[in-house]
């Protein structure tokens, strides 16, 4: 139900933006994102191209590579949606990058699976191949990103309510 998610999606825009009023540095970029995510669904789309760069600024300037490429992988989805399909292919290149530099791997090539079943006949890409980063075969990855898959499906929707 539409009035459910907009309630829990408001609810929480407004716990992170009090931590964003107490600490800046921590939760900024978050907020922007949110606020960006936000004006997509709303398909305002000026303002989502907008809050997308000001989150990508806060995350690189604070140092949160892994949230950098979080923003550049959905702001690839928003650009790949209002077909701007080359700065969508900027996008998931960049965040491709960064999850691989943040040492997630696994998700990483996920990406890179996606991008080329997805844009993979687009010259841009056929120009500028994403590198498929393989794994570490001593198998502490696989594991790993085992757990955490674990983890994240033990978080329920309901979890994140309680804690608001």
């Amino acid at each position: 139900n539409d009035a459910k998610w907009a309630e829990r999606a408001s609810r929480a825009k407004f716990a992170i933006k009090k931590w964003a009023d107490c600490n800046e540095w921590n939760f900024q970029n978050k907020l922007l994102l949110l606020e960006a995510e936000e004006a997509f669904c709303y398909n305002d789309i000026d303002s989502a191209k907008s809050l997308y760069e000001k989150a990508l600024s806060s995350a690189r300037e604070h140092r949160f590579i892994h949230e950098e490429a979080l923003t550049h992988e959905l702001a690839g989805h928003f650009f790949l949606e209002i077909e701007m399909k080359d700065t969508a292919v900027e996008h998931f290149m960049q965040a491709h990058e960064k999850y691989h530099s943040w040492g997630a791997v696994a998700k990483s090539n996920a990406l890179f699976e996606f991008v080329q079943q997805v844009l993979g006949t687009m010259s841009s890409l056929d120009a500028s191949p994403l590198p498929n980063f393989s794994s570490s075969t001593d198998g502490h990855e696989d594991d790993g990103v085992k757990n955490a898959r674990k983890r994240t499906s033990e978080w329920s929707a309901d979890t994140w309510d309680k804690s608001l």
